[in-house]
C-alpha cells in the first residue's frame, strides 16, 4: 500500500464518580465517521484486543454512523477501519454510563490508491444472531476452493445434501435458497459462479418477509465492492480422484465502478468427468411369491462443457436509491453413459444388462430488475423487484439392453427423447417503515407465476432401425402455478435489553395439472394458507442473551416430483414423479441462547403430510419396480445443537454437536414401522495461520446412522484438508485441497415397503484431491460518491 497507515490515537476518558448500580460496564458505543469536508464515509467499527489485536466483535457502517451492542467491558480499543480513510484507533474508558456517544468523529483520508487488490478480513467465520440464525463466511476460508455452490453448501455447518441432491439444515428438514433476499429456484444455483459468493446466511426460523415455503432459508450473499476503481480475478481449480477422473474449472471475474455507475461480469467453465455407482437389493421372502433383485449401476458423466455467465449493471440515482439490473445465465452439455445390471430370481433366473448412452443439453437464463430507496433519516425504506427465469432441457438418449433369462440371450434398442421447459416469474414489493423508537412495520406483497412444459418419447428401435413408439412409456406434462402473497410483519422493543417480532404472511395458491399418463388427466386445485410468525429475545447480562420463536412453513412438492414422466434406469426400474403429491405443512418452535462463544439451540417441529419416498411395486408387472415420493401422514422431529466458537489470532474453529429424534407416522400402512432412534450429528471447522508461512485448513463432520421410523440411513463422515499460501502482496493465492480423505460419504440405508425389503448403497465422487490457484489484478481508489453500498444491510436484495 502507498504511504504508511496512520494511527490516530484518541482516548476518550471523562472522569466522575462510578453509578453504585449494577450497570458497571460499557453496554454500548456509537459514533458518527466523518472526514474533514464533513462528508459521511462507509467502513468497519471493530473492537480488538489490545493484546494481540485480535477481532471481538464488529459491525459496518455505509452512512458514517455505527452503533455496537453487548459489549459489557470497562475498557475498550475501537478500530476504525476503510479504504475511503486511514485507520483510526479509539481508547475508550467506562465513565459511570453504560452507553458511550462518541458523536463526530473524523478521520484522514486515504491515499488515492490502492497496489493491492485483496483484503483478507479476519472477522470470525461464523456470526451468531439473537434469533438463532447464522451467517458462515466463505470469502477467504476453505469453502472459498469450492467448484460449485452446491459443493459450498455441502461443506457448510449444519447443511446437509440428501442423496437425491435436496438441501437440508439439521434439525429443520428441507430449506429453500435465496439469493440477496431474493427467492430462486435450486436450478439457478448452477449459473452463480462460486467465487463469487460472500457468506451464506442459514437461517432456521424465517420471518414473513420470505416466501413460506421450506423448514429453512439458506440465503447467499454475493460480493460487492464499495471503492471506484476495477478489480477481477481468474481462478482455476483442477481436481483428480481415483473413482471418477479429472475435473477441471475456470472462473473469471471482473468488476468496474465509478461514480454512480458500477458493473460486474464473470465467466465460469467447467468439463471433466463425475461418477455416481449404486447398489440395490429388492427382496420378497415369501415362499408363494418368492422374489429378489440385485441391481448395480454406475453412471459415469462426461461434462462436456458447462458454462455459466453472468452481467450485472448498477445506478445510484441519488445517495438514497439506486436501480440495478441482472443477468445469469448457464449451457450444459452432459455426455456420458450408465451401464446397469438387474439380475432378478423368482420363478426363472434372468440377467438385465443396459447401457444409456447421453446426450442431454440444459440452457438457463435469469434476469433481475430491482429498485430501491431510502426513505427517511429512520431507515424507513421501498424495494420493487421482479425476477424471469428460463430453465430449458433437451435430451436424446440411446439405450441399448441386452438379457438373458434362463439361458436365452434377447437384446434390444430403445431410443428416449424429450425436453423439460420451466419458466418463473415473480415480482414482489416490500415496504419498511422506521419510527424514531426504533419500531419497525415491514409490508409487502409479492406474485409469482410457474409454468412447466415437459414431453417424453420413448421408441423401440426394430431390427431394420425404423423407431417404433412406445406409447405406454412416452407421456407429456403440463403444470402451472400461481401464488399471490402478502405479509406484514412489527418489531419493537419492550426495553434496551428485550426485543419482539410478530406478523403474518398469506399466500394464495392454484394449480392447474395436466398430464397424458394413464389415459389423461387434468387436475386443478386452489387453496389458501396463513402462516403465522412470532418472536422474542432479551440480553439478560454480560454475554448471555436468549431468545424463542415460532413460525410455521408449508412444503411444496418439488415441480419434477410432480412430473409422472418415465426416466430409465434399467429394464425393471423407473423414477416417476406422483401428480398426487400434496403440500405438508409445518409448526415449529424453537428456544436457544448464547453465552459468549457458546451458543445452545433446541426445537420441535411438527409436520402434517411429510413427504418421503420408496421404491414401489408395480401394480401391471411384479417384478418393475417405481421410485416414486408420497405423503404419509406426519412428523414429530426434536433437536438439540450446542455450538462453541473459537477467534483467536493464530486459530478460528466452528464447532457444532446436534442431536435428533425424528417419528414418522403412517397410517397408511404404505411403510412397515420401525423403532425410531435419536441420532447425532458432529461439525468441526478450524482455520490455522502458521506464522507467516502457510493457513491450513481441517474441516470434520459425521452423521450418525438416522431411524426416523420409515428408513434407516447408516452413518457418514467426511474429513477435509486444506493448505494455502498467498504469495505476491496477496495477490497470488495458491490452495491444495484434500477431501473426504476417508471415503466416508456414503448414502447406504434400507426400509420395508409393503412386502419388499430394500436395502441401497451409493458411492459418489466426494474422495478427490484438488490443487486450484487464483490472481487478482486491478486497481481500487477513493470513492468520490457518498454511498455506494445504498440498502444493502436493510434489505439484503439483489445487487448482484
Amino acid at each position: 500500500m502507498i504511504g504508511k497507515v496512520l494511527k490516530v490515537i484518541v482516548v476518550v476518558s471523562i472522569l466522575g464518580v462510578p453509578n453504585p448500580s449494577s450497570a458497571q460496564t460499557i453496554n454500548s458505543v456509537k459514533g458518527n465517521v466523518i472526514n474533514s469536508k464533513n462528508e459521511v464515509l462507509l467502513g468497519n467499527a471493530l473492537v480488538i484486543s489490545p493484546k494481540d489485536s485480535t477481532i471481538i466483535t464488529g459491525t459496518s457502517f455505509f452512512e458514517g454512523k455505527f452503533e455496537l451492542l453487548d459489549l459489557e467491558a470497562k475498557k475498550l480499543l475501537l478500530k476504525l477501519t476503510s479504504l475511503e480513510f486511514q485507520d483510526t484507533y479509539v481508547s475508550i474508558v467506562f465513565n459511570g454510563s453504560p452507553h458511550i456517544d462518541l458523536g463526530n468523529i473524523i478521520v484522514a483520508e486515504a491515499q488515492t490508491e490502492l497496489e493491492e487488490v485483496v483484503v483478507i478480513s479476519k472477522t470470525p467465520l461464523v456470526k451468531e444472531r439473537a434469533d438463532g440464525s447464522i451467517e458462515v463466511k466463505v470469502e477467504n476460508t476453505t469453502l472459498a476452493t469450492s467448484t460449485s455452490v452446491s459443493e459450498i453448501l455441502s461443506r457448510s455447518p449444519g447443511i446437509l445434501i440428501d442423496e437425491d441432491n435436496s438441501v437440508q439444515v439439521f434439525g429443520k428438514g428441507a430449506a429453500v435458497i435465496f439469493i440477496n433476499g431474493l427467492r430462486v429456484a435450486n436450478e439457478r444455483l448452477s449459473t452463480l459462479s462460486p467465487s463469487n459468493i460472500k457468506s451464506i446466511e442459514i437461517i432456521g426460523n424465517p420471518g414473513p418477509r420470505y416466501d413460506a415455503e421450506g423448514n429453512a432459508v439458506i440465503n447467499i450473499i454475493t460480493k460487492r465492492d464499495s471503492e471506484e476503481g476495477s478489480k477481477g480475478s481468474i481462478r482455476n481449480y483442477y481436481s483428480y480422484s481415483d473413482f471418477a477422473g479429472y475435473d477441471n474449472r475456470t472462473n473469471i471475474d471482473y468488476n468496474y465502478s465509478k461514480g454512480k455507475w458500477s458493473v460486474n461480469g464473470n465467466y465460469g467453465l467447467q468439463n471433466g468427468n463425475d461418477r455416481w455407482g449404486w447398489k440395490t437389493s429388492r427382496t420378497r421372502d415369501l415362499a408363494e411369491n418368492f422374489f429378489k433383485s440385485n441391481i448395480k449401476a454406475d453412471s459415469r458423466s462426461k461434462l462436456e462443457n458447462f458454462s455459466n455467465y453472468g452481467l450485472g449493471l448498477q445506478f445510484n440515482v441519488t445517495v438514497d436509491s439506486y436501480l440495478s439490473l441482472e443477468y445469469n445465465g448457464a449451457y450444459e452439455d452432459l455426455g456420458g453413459t450408465m451401464l446397469s445390471e438387474n439380475t432378478i430370481t423368482d420363478n426363472e433366473i434372468g440377467i438385465y444388462n443396459s447401457i444409456l448412452t447421453r446426450d442431454d443439453t440444459t440452457l438457463k437464463n435469469t434476469l433481475n430488475a430491482n429498485y430501491y430507496s431510502k426513505i427517511d433519516s429512520l431507515g424507513s425504506n421501498l424495494f420493487v423487484g421482479g425476477q424471469y427465469s428460463a430453465y430449458n432441457n433437451d435430451f436424446d438418449n440411446d439405450i441399448d439392453e441386452s438379457n438373458s433369462i434362463d439361458g436365452i440371450e434377447r437384446n434390444a434398442l430403445i431410443n428416449n427423447k424429450g425436453d423439460n421447459n420451466i419458466n418463473i416469474f415473480s415480482v414482489q414489493s416490500d415496504y419498511t417503515k422506521a419510527f424514531e423508537n426504533t419500531h419497525l412495520l415491514e409490508l409487502g406483497v409479492k406474485y409469482g407465476n410457474v409454468n412447466i412444459n415437459s414431453e417424453t418419447l420413448f421408441f423401440d428401435i426394430d431390427t431394420i432401425g425404423a423407431p417404433i413408439r412406445n406409447e405406454t412409456l412416452s407421456s407429456n406434462f403440463e403444470y402451472d402455478e400461481i401464488v399471490p402473497a402478502a405479509y406484514i410483519n412489527y418489531r419493537g422493543s419492550i426495553s434496551d435489553s428485550v426485543n419482539y417480532s410478530f406478523g403474518l404472511r398469506t399466500e394464495l395458491t392454484g394449480i392447474k395439472l395436466v398430464t397424458s399418463v394413464d389415459g389423461g388427466e387434468i387436475i386443478e386445485d386452489n387453496y389458501i394458507d396463513f402462516f403465522p410468525n412470532a418472536s422474542i429475545n432479551a440480553r439478560l447480562s454480560k454475554g448471555l442473551s436468549a431468545y424463542l420463536t415460532y413460525s410455521s412453513r408449508i412444503n411444496r412438492p418439488p415441480y419434477n416430483r410432480l412430473n409422472p414422466f418415465v426416466v430409465y434406469q434399467d429394464a425393471f426400474t423407473s423414477i416417476r414423479g406422483n401428480r398426487n403429491l400434496q403440500p405438508s405443512k409445518v409448526h415449529s418452535i424453537e428456544l436457544g441462547g448464547t453465552f459468549d462463544n457458546w451458543s445452545l439451540k433446541t426445537g420441535y417441529n411438527y409436520t402434517i403430510g411429510p413427504i418421503t419416498g420408496g421404491a414401489f411395486q408395480s401394480e401391471d408387472n411384479s417384478r418393475e419396480y417405481i421410485l416414486q415420493q408420497v405423503n404419509v401422514s406426519k412428523e414429530h422431529a426434536f433437536f438439540a445443537t450446542l455450538s462453541k466458537n473459537i477467534n483467536l489470532k493464530w486459530w478460528k474453529s466452528i464447532n457444532n454437536l446436534s442431536l435428533s429424534y425424528n417419528k414418522l407416522v403412517d397410517d397408511t400402512e404404505t411403510f412397515d414401522i420401525r423403532p425410531s432412534r435419536p441420532y447425532y450429528y458432529a461439525y468441526s471447522q478450524n482455520t490455522f495461520d502458521i506464522q507467516d508461512w502457510f493457513t491450513l485448513y481441517v474441516t470434520g463432520w459425521h452423521l450418525s446412522d438416522m431411524q426416523d421410523g420409515i428408513k434407516l440411513r447408516k452413518g457418514q463422515s467426511s474429513v477435509n484438508v486444506g493448505l494455502e499460501k498467498k504469495l505476491f502482496n496477496n495477490a497470488f493465492t495458491c490452495n491444495l485441497d484434500f477431501n473426504d480423505i476417508f471415503y466416508g460419504v456414503m448414502y447406504d440405508g434400507g426400509y420395508r415397503i409393503g412386502t419388499t425389503d430394500v436395502i441401497y448403497a451409493n458411492q459418489l465422487n466426494t474422495n478427490y484431491v484438488r490443487l486450484s490457484v487464483s490472481y487478482n489484478f486491478g486497481k481500487l481508489k477513493e470513492s468520490k460518491y457518498s454511498n455506494k453500498n445504498v440498502g444493502e444491510t436493510e434489505n439484503k436484495r439483489v445487487q448482484y
